[in-house]
């Protein structure tokens, strides 16, 4: 009796995992269905940028595994970030890219589930569009320590041409705290790792962390994923049609195009 109610539980523990991993994947579909149209809703002070509203805006699953932001009061550095942020918006999210294509800034975790999700959608519609927009990483690491470690490797490895090869193997690893570890992943892959351990404390790889904070504060990106296609900003998950019609709303009218 005893060994038949643990398979009971057991076996109602992993429904609820599978049920929770499809609402996760599919509330955002859902949400999609019958709105085939995107609302917009201006963001007062932050021209030329607008929040997706209504249809693919922030979903509850991503909500649930966001990070919220506790750093001590901010100082006057970090003041004097989100000024700049405010006065160069399209700067701030996408640098010195090229304005012939769409730029997408992706505002991610490594502890964030949901953040792979729409890391594997935008790298398929990267596959099957190419040319048509171009992807811009930020690291937004909320969610502890692991997530700290990984986003400082991957702009350390930024800093000798490899920044997506570091980025994919770490999204397949599970939390890693120990450096010399994310050293070892990067020496397989080719990467100095005696210099990536010395990037990683770099005060330029502290600059893009904070500039990216900035953003995040200027824009009230309070969790991830978050994103910035073109002029408009949106918090959680889209399905990959909602995304490609949103980046093809974006030709034409790129944030650089200004």
């Amino acid at each position: 009796m005893v060994g038949e109610t643990k398979l009971k539980r057991r076996a109602m523990l992993a429904g609820g995992a599978i049920a929770l991993v499809g609402w996760v994947k599919g509330v955002p579909y859902l949400a999609s269905l019958g709105q085939p149209d995107f609302e917009f809703e201006e963001i007062p002070g932050l021209s030329p940028f607008r929040r997706l509203g209504g249809t693919g805006a922030s979903t509850p699953g991503a909500a649930i595994f966001a990070g919220l932001d506790t750093s001590p009061r901010e100082t006057e550095a970090d003041m004097e970030l989100q000024a700049f942020v405010r006065s160069n918006p399209c700067a701030s999210f996408f640098g010195d890219a090229p304005s012939e294509t769409v730029p997408v800034a992706m505002f991610s975790d490594f502890a964030c589930p949901i953040c792979r999700v729409m890391d594997d959608r935008l790298v398929e519609l990267e596959a099957n569009q190419p040319g048509t927009f171009h992807i811009v990483r930020h690291q937004l690491p909320l969610l502890g320590v692991a997530s700290a470690v990984a986003s400082r490797a991957v702009l350390a490895a930024d800093m000798q041409g490899q920044y997506r090869q570091l980025h994919a193997r770490l999204m397949r690893t599970p939390a890693v705290t120990d450096e010399r570890f994310v050293a070892s992943i990067a020496n397989g892959l080719g990467l100095d790792a005696d210099k990536l351990l010395q990037d990683m404390q770099s005060d330029a790889i502290e600059r893009r962390l904070k500039l990216s904070a900035a953003i995040a504060q200027v824009f009230g990106f309070f969790g991830t994923p978050a994103f910035a296609v073109g002029r408009t900003v949106f918090m959680g998950a889209l399905p990959s049609n909602s995304l490609r019609k949103l980046i093809e709303q974006e030709e034409g009218n790129s944030c650089l195009a200004t």
